[in-house]
């Protein structure tokens, strides 16, 4: 039987991406039960191969394996950092009149909903230049979507003047009201398998996959962020979720049993050196050129390749680890050290927004703005609150002559910067961020 199930989770991974693991097995064959009731996978393989049918087959088991846990403003904080009227402005640089928006991995609708909540809130109307379109792989959660009625513990997030506008009450449930609902379309679609953006949409503003990625392992995660991306209008932005930056998401899934021992890794790090000229201050050496300082160049940028090495000789194994390692290249001036040792971390932690923004400092610093700011766009996918990300975006823009693209990267960063948020540590102990908010106003012409 254990041959058989193995089988059937290759074949849901290549239906959806999700990774079930042999411990998941059993849960696996749970859901094999319901979806075809008294056929084992044995039978069930049998069956599906090279029938005509096989896909509605293959759907029922979809359905039973997906996760549609969700709630109305899950993780509120990333959805009111989206910034509505910016959107509208991008989009009308772009010859429209509506923020068009896709939640990706919609589940049961309550995102799509919350979206389309915060932009009449943010518009101050029921009727905001706003069109959602949200998708699943799920037919039945997206009949539940459609249906829109939704449990006390689905808004208990949502406080009592926002359901008063935005809900009906049916006995104990809670009904989206039209006003609502006719922002929102819904419609089938495969993250893995179907393309993007899905047929007969063209390219959006607003993206969101969040809390998806982590049921991937690295290749589809980097196969589908890539596809996202190519759904995108220019200066589009795609939000991705905090599990699937905060659980491990797809590099940790793909980790074998040869990681590192729990006391190895968390054996302490000595203290870092305070960097300051990660904020922007490139070195430079006579005639403008970019000077090495001792022990760095060539030699070191490929010593940076291979496994970073403790001044103890043990090896470096946390995430956090290898992000300090590229800070300290990017310190040193050494960019193509910083550059591959953020790639390290991220072959490794293929979402980590950390990475993407010191590898995004290193390629601006080379002079290669084009190349920042896709870094520090992916690093504000991950987290739309990352305000040191949204500053050097801003600086990136500037670079390549964008000046409004900067002025809202600017924008941005001055509404997200959180002295309090410890989010990214190994980074927020190296700048001082009065210094950053000074310089967001000095460039957005507000003054000190």
């Amino acid at each position: 039987m254990s041959d058989a199930l193995a089988q059937l989770a290759g074949l849901v991974h290549r239906e959806t991406g999700i990774v079930i693991k042999e411990a998941q097995l059993p849960a696996l064959a749970a859901a094999l039960g319901r979806a075809a009731p008294g056929l084992g996978a044995e039978r069930f393989l049998g069956e599906v191969a090279g029938q005509a049918g096989a896909g509605t087959v293959i759907a029922r088991l979809v359905d039973e394996v997906t996760i549609k846990e969700t709630y109305f403003l899950r993780e509120a904080r990333e959805l009111e950092a989206v910034d509505w009227r910016g959107l509208l402005e991008r989009a009308r640089d772009g010859g429209s009149e509506t923020v068009r928006v896709w939640v990706s991995a919609c589940a049961t609708g309550e995102e799509a909903y919350s979206f389309a909540m915060l932009a009449c809130e943010a518009f101050g109307s029921v009727q905001p230049p706003v069109s959602i379109l949200a998708s699943d792989i799920s037919t039945a959660a997206l009949e539940r979507a459609e249906a829109a009625h939704y449990s006390a513990r689905s808004v208990r997030n949502v406080s009592t003047d926002l359901r008063e506008r935005y809900f009906a009450r049916d006995g104990s449930r809670h009904c989206v009201r039209q006003s609502l609902r006719s922002l929102v379309r819904f419609r089938h679609h495969n993250l893995v398998n179907d393309p993007a953006p899905p047929p007969g949409e063209v390219a959006f503003d607003l993206i969101a996959c969040r809390n998806v990625l982590i049921y991937f392992d690295g290749p589809t995660v980097e196969r589908v962020i890539g596809s996202l991306e190519s759904a995108l209008r220019p200066e589009g932005s795609l939000l991705l979720g905090v599990a699937d930056r905060l659980s491990g998401t797809a590099g940790r899934l793909a980790r074998d049993a040869t990681a590192a021992a729990p006391a190895e890794r968390r054996r302490p790090r000595e203290p870092l050196r305070v960097l300051r000229r990660p904020l922007g201050v490139e070195r430079t050496g006579p005639g403008g050129d970019r000077a090495e300082a001792p022990g760095t160049g060539p030699q070191a940028a490929e010593a940076g390749r291979g496994s970073a090495a403790r001044s103890d000789g043990a090896p470096r194994r946390r995430i956090e680890d290898r992000i300090a390692d590229a800070l300290e290249a990017a310190d040193r001036g050494d960019l193509e050290a910083a550059i591959a040792l953020s790639d390290q971390a991220l072959t490794r932690e293929p979402l980590a927004a950390d990475a993407y923004f010191v590898r995004g400092l290193a390629e601006l610093g080379l002079g290669d703005a084009a190349a920042a700011v896709s870094s520090f766009r992916r690093a504000l996918y991950l987290d739309p609150s990352f305000g040191l990300a949204a500053f050097q975006l801003g600086r990136a823009h500037d670079a390549r002559g964008d000046a409004n693209a900067a002025r809202r990267g600017y924008a941005q960063a001055l509404r997200t910067l959180d002295p309090d948020d410890d989010r990214h540590g190994v980074i927020l102990d190296q700048v001082d961020l009065a210094d950053v908010v000074a310089a967001c106003r000095t460039r957005l012409g507000k003054g000190a």
